[in-house]
């Protein structure tokens, strides 16, 4: 076995045990001990003023694990690194072209657009146009200013902070855990599920974790607002994340009807779980930001091209390095690309699906504005 396969191995078994570590031991012992004091000191006598004066274990844990998740975000080299180049000197090269030198062609492998190229190797139906990733401004700031204000200021947030924390912890281990799969050794498609694997691990955390808020009082009421946006912002958009990677593996080994399904069925599912959120929770958010990665998936296009086949220089220093002999360059995947009509009806559907998540989160917000 290889080192590489054992790690996704190791990785995968670490998960599951974290998961079941946290579910059974951490986050009883924090939801049945959230003040428990483990700096500071003074207050004098216990009680009240030996809380304040302290630093609260679920505190330091939320902190903690936010700041080990802002620093495995910021070590470059990942796959996502790559994408973003790719789409930068996408857009370069087209800035660059005059207008008169432009193939009109729709089947161009060189998108007209911002996003990754066509044919890139890290495409699928699947795949989001380049704005939408902009959202994890938004999470990350968010998360920053609950964790600040529930840790370091005397707010209303303490209760619905300290009941997600086990569960917020896990969901930024993980994170941070797959910012050390999602790079090229895991590109293969036999190492790269554990990507998928790991997300929908942390979106089910960050499930449990706006759940947690949800029980304190039976709602995702304002008083929780600064806490339980962020987990839930987050929460939607790794599912979505996890249903981008699973597609990317589904890309790779499956034939168009495969891909088609395992699309279609990721959206269906997206819409399933902001149709349950908006109507059984009252959660606005989680259908919203389905609503904003599906109508990114559907501005992409989801149009693929093969892969562009190797130069002639290449393909002579592949030669030299084999002893005169080469493996054939032909495109063998072609026929796994969905066809134009195909593609064209996913976009269709999963632009439907955004417009319903839509309409889930319009209601809610309506219900709450009259209901306020």
């Amino acid at each position: 076995m290889k080192a590489g396969d054992a790690a996704v191995g190791l990785v995968a078994c670490g998960t599951a045990w974290a998961v079941y570590l946290t579910k059974t031991r951490v986050d009883p012992f924090l939801s049945r001990r959230p003040f428990a004091t483990v700096l500071g000191g003074g207050g004098g006598g216990g009680g009240r003023g030996h809380i304040v004066s302290s630093m609260a274990l679920w505190k330091v844990v939320n902190v903690a694990s936010y700041a080990m998740n802002v620093v495995s975000v910021s070590i470059p080299g990942r796959i996502d690194d790559q994408m973003a180049k790719e789409m930068k000197e996408n857009k370069n090269n087209n800035s660059n072209k005059k207008d008169d030198d432009r193939d009109d062609d729709k089947n161009d492998e060189q998108d007209r657009t911002k996003n990754i190229r066509r044919n890139s190797k890290y495409r699928s139906l699947f795949t989001p146009a380049g704005y939408a990733f902009a959202i994890w401004g938004f999470i990350f700031t968010s998360e920053f200013v609950f964790v600040t204000r529930s840790s370091f200021f005397n707010t209303s947030d303490d209760t619905f902070a300290a009941n997600a924390t086990g569960f917020f912890a896990l969901a930024n281990v993980l994170q941070s855990a797959w910012c050390f799969t999602f790079r090229d050794w895991t590109e293969e498609p036999k190492r790269h599920w554990i990507n998928a694997f790991v997300l929908g691990a942390e979106a089910l955390a960050l499930w449990m974790a706006k759940e947690r808020v949800f029980e304190v009082n039976g709602s995702f009421s304002k008083e929780s607002s600064f806490v339980s946006v962020p987990l839930r912002t987050h929460f939607a958009w790794i599912v979505c994340a996890c249903g981008i990677n699973l597609n990317t593996v589904v890309a790779k080994v499956g034939s168009a009807s495969v891909q088609m399904f395992a699309a279609i069925g990721t959206a269906f599912a997206a819409t399933a779980i902001g149709a349950y959120s908006s109507l059984r929770k009252g959660d606005a958010v989680t259908p919203l930001v389905f609503a904003w990665a599906l109508y990114a998936i559907h501005k992409d296009g989801a149009h693929r091209a093969p892969p562009a086949s190797p130069s002639k220089p290449d393909v002579d220093t592949k030669r030299a390095k084999s002893g005169g002999k080469v493996a054939s360059t032909k495109n063998t995947s072609t026929n796994e690309i969905p066809s134009k009509t195909n593609t064209k009806l996913f976009t269709d559907i999963v632009r439907a699906c955004a417009c319903i998540n839509a309409a889930f989160a319009a209601c809610v917000a309506f219900f709450e504005f009259f209901a306020s």
